[in-house]
């Protein structure tokens, strides 16, 4: 499924438009958090992790939308592979954590399955089109290895991973800003 390099800027949307489904899918986490780590959930509450659900999703769309004016395709493909690394990242988390449970966890289907083929299709793409060439590729692919190891080591001991307490400390904040 190879796209034309003209209409790449425009697809970038889809990103986040799956970001934004998957973070949808996610609606009840906040239980699944509370009964699969039940000692391990920092201050959470269903409004924060709501709130930083859409949060989440608005960024993903802010970003795509920088990324989609800046002018330069190469430079803009650049910006977006972080994007596209917040998404494989989360897509294998997602697809690691249903294995190890062998139980559907809220964001699998979306966050899990389909970001990552849109990943793949999108990085596909950038390399059929030579925007970024292979090793640039590799290079941004492999900003995602320290986090994953952490994650994969967190799950082994039934942990949260530190990137998800850190997103609940911020939907915390988020929540306590709201309620003012």
């Amino acid at each position: 499924m190879i796209f034309n390099v003209e209409i790449l800027k425009q697809l970038f949307f889809v990103i986040p438009f799956v970001l934004f489904i998957h973070e949808m899918e996610e609606w009840n986490i906040f239980h699944y958090h509370q009964k699969n780590y039940p000692t391990g959930v920092v201050k959470e509450s269903i409004l924060g992790t709501r709130l930083w659900l859409f949060f989440l999703s608005f960024i993903g769309f802010a970003w795509t939308l920088v990324c989609y004016l800046i002018p330069n395709l190469t430079v803009s493909t650049i910006i977006m592979m972080f994007l596209v690394d917040f998404t494989i990242l989360n897509s294998l988390q997602h697809i690691v954590l249903t294995l190890k449970t062998k139980k559907y966890n809220p964001g699998f289907l979306f966050g899990g399955l389909v970001a990552m083929f849109v990943a793949v299709v999108f990085i596909v793409n950038v390399l059929h089109h030579d925007i970024i060439p292979t090793w640039g590729v590799i290079l941004l692919l492999f900003l995602i290895f320290p986090v994953l190891i952490e994650s994969v080591i967190s799950s082994k001991k039934n942990k949260l991973p530190l990137m998800l307490k850190g997103i609940l400390k911020v939907s915390d904040k988020l929540e306590d800003f709201m309620s003012r």
